[in-house]
């Protein structure tokens, strides 16, 4: 298929013609619109707010555990091999079994939840890439976003060239106009999000086991990844590790552990780490390129 130009475009190109009004998907009448729902699905988010890099991100802790069923676990864990005698299963320390090889399947059991909001869509992108974790996440399908919600710009764009801000706000205030003239005229929710960029804040649950998060902390608390997602996740382990201090020497990042760079991506790390084993000779994986 040969690309059309756009009228009034001229730097844009279609796979169609604009007289080409063929339907070729889902006949979506039932599906929420304007005329269906009256915007009564609003998000809670219409405000109009620019949240600037971290600002306005909330996490909480809404599911825990109790430590007496991580300890009544880690007595028969720790005495599983030999038949679980008595004797051993009730070790004055339980918790020890976290130094050993099971306790990584025993941490499957324990389940965790955060709730996040004021998440950026680019954000949620990544969390759910976790694939072994649960998400719920805030729909652009089921409710209305409103005439203004909130954004989060980064800093880096906040603190840039004031040309470039204006840039963004503008972009924005049009990203809106449209969305909303799409509601108006009765396109679905559904299509007319397209339009809503990506720094768009929403709400999103976060269910973990315990094993996973362990494991997906070491990873992503580095600080080469996405300041948003670093922010995040370091705060949901501060949670944990208030309700649960003798964690805290297990979630760690992997390098904390080693005391050597275990980032995996093609970056230089000495100009961002202020860990003093972020340096380029002491990295476990070293790019052959950059």
């Amino acid at each position: 298929m040969t690309p059309s130009p756009v009228p009034g475009f001229p730097s844009y190109s279609s796979s169609r013609n604009l007289s080409d009004g063929r339907t070729t998907g889902i006949d979506g009448k039932s599906h929420k619109r304007l005329s269906n729902d009256r915007r009564a699905s609003k998000s809670p988010s219409d405000n109009g707010i620019i949240q600037v890099g971290r600002d306005g991100l909330e996490v909480t802790l809404v599911q825990d555990f109790d430590d007496a069923v991580l300890e009544e676990i880690g007595r028969w864990s720790q005495s599983a091999s030999l038949g679980a005698p008595d004797a051993v299963r009730v070790s004055d320390n339980p918790r020890e079994y976290l130094e050993g090889g099971l306790a990584g399947q025993s941490l499957e059991d324990i389940r965790i939840a955060f709730a996040v909001r004021g998440a950026s869509r680019a954000l949620t992108h990544q969390l759910v890439r976790t694939r072994q974790a649960a998400f719920k996440q805030q729909s652009q399908r089921d409710s209305w976003y409103g005439y203004q919600p909130e954004f989060r710009m980064p800093e880096a764009v906040w603190n840039g060239p004031a040309e470039i801000r204006s840039m963004w706000m503008t972009c924005l205030l049009y990203c809106h106009r449209a969305y909303n003239a799409a509601v108006d005229a009765d396109i679905t929710y559904e299509d007319a999000r397209y339009i809503l960029p990506e720094g768009t804040t929403n709400f999103i649950l976060c269910e973990y086991s315990l094993r996973v998060f362990i494991e997906t902390y070491a990873y992503r608390g580095c600080v080469m990844f996405m300041d948003e997602y670093v922010a995040v996740i370091r705060v949901m382990r501060e949670l944990l590790i208030d309700k649960h201090p003798y964690l805290a020497k297990h979630i760690k990042i992997s390098c904390e552990k080693v005391h050597k760079c275990t980032f995996q991506g093609r970056e230089t790390v000495e100009e961002t780490c202020t860990f003093p084993w972020a340096k380029e000779e002491l990295r476990l994986f070293r790019p052959s390129r950059y």
